[in-house]
């Protein structure tokens, strides 16, 4: 058992970690302060985060079958396609390309992740409104969340969003799976290696590049917890989380960052609270027969 623990932490938590330290210090290079941060450091919170999750996802998972026998082999694809959209992006492509490549993206993420809960149970015009609507969703989240990203460099986006994972992994482990847990708990390892890098490099956010990686997977993990028996509202909740950033916005000040650790976590405690009550009204209800 402590192997395994040891294990876990080694590969799921301080690889992704390291992974993501190293990429973003080649990508930003903090030590220098010479004006160019601005046009040289983009192509690294993709990488940094998407790898580090790669790797983190093959030490759990293992590698995954082609094509993807369960939804967690989506996840390793998925996270693939986001590093290989997401250094497209750092390229500074014309609007309507980006816009086009999000787009394309989004949607499969939310077929690969819904189509094998819908296609034997539901007419094709179901499946297709869900994968549209949930693939706008995510379009929306990841918009959002990067206006918010341009506005404050520093850490505390990639700091709060970890945090956010963190709390998710709870989630997952209480409503759904170990699995999709650990999965999430390495995602959040990435995102911590950014964060920690982001102190250093106060005058540009390099939280933009890694949310072309981290939005579409943590709503990938979302949809993968969705098949389990757990309250409707609380995916959404839980997904929409990353909005809340913004209302620290409403007043400038030395306790924005910290406020917006702080906001971020209430959406995710309140499904988490919502997920626990939920667990223990079936409990009881079985209980009685």
């Amino acid at each position: 058992m402590l192997e395994f623990i040891q294990k876990q932490l080694v590969w799921a938590v301080a690889m992704p970690l390291s992974i993501a330290i190293v990429c973003m210090v080649i990508a930003w290079r903090p030590w220098q302060r010479d004006g160019r941060e601005t046009v040289r450091g983009w192509w690294g919170g993709p990488l940094a985060v998407g790898l580090g999750y790669l790797v983190g996802h093959v030490t759990i998972n293992q590698w995954p079958a082609w094509p993807p026998a369960q939804a967690t082999d989506n996840l390793f694809f998925i996270a693939v396609a986001t590093i290989i959209v997401g250094l497209t992006e750092a390229i500074r492509l014309p609007a309507p390309v980006r816009w086009a490549l999000r787009a394309l993206l989004c949607l499969g993420v939310s077929w690969f992740m819904i189509s094998n809960g819908y296609k034997s149970g539901h007419r094709g015009g179901v499946v297709a409104a869900w994968t549209v609507g949930q693939a706008v969703g995510i379009v929306l989240i990841w918009t959002l969340t990067e206006r918010l990203a341009q506005r404050r460099p520093g850490p505390s986006i990639p700091l709060a969003l970890s945090l956010l994972i963190a709390v998710a992994s709870v989630f997952f482990l209480v409503g759904s799976s170990a699995r999709l847990a650990q999965l999430a708990g390495v995602l959040g390892a990435a995102l911590g290696g950014v964060s920690l890098v982001a102190m250093s490099v106060q005058r540009v956010s390099v939280a933009r590049g890694m949310l072309a990686v981290m939005v579409p997977l943590y709503s990938a993990l979302i949809l993968y917890s969705w098949q389990y028996d757990k309250p409707l509202g609380t995916p959404i909740i839980l997904a929409a989380a990353p909005l809340t950033l913004w209302l620290a916005e409403w007043r400038e000040s030395a306790t924005a960052a910290i406020g917006r650790i702080l906001l971020v976590g209430v959406p995710a405690l309140i499904a988490l609270s919502l997920l626990l009550w939920f667990q223990l009204d079936q409990a009881a209800g079985e209980s009685l027969y």
